[in-house]
């Protein structure tokens, strides 16, 4: 899942790393990646980006039903 190398991508061996989700909950990277796996079982396209979550630098956790993406291309 390329989201999950993103994720380590992003994190590059730091600890603490926050992760928010669509709902803005912060949650653990390790949630995180549970959630993304999660995801993509329920038929979710799923990317991760960098960004601010609250003061730190974080994982931002996006996904959406596969005729939205297309949807949105239309």
């Amino acid at each position: 899942m390329d989201a999950w190398n993103d994720v380590y991508d992003i994190i590059r061996g730091r600890r603490e790393v926050p992760c928010m989700l669509p709902d803005w909950s912060i949650i653990s990277v390790d949630e995180c990646l549970g959630w993304l796996q999660q995801s993509v079982y329920e038929g979710y396209l799923v990317r991760v980006e960098e960004g601010w979550v609250g003061h730190r630098r974080g994982v931002i956790a996006h996904r959406c039903q596969p005729d939205a993406e297309q949807q949105a291309a239309e």
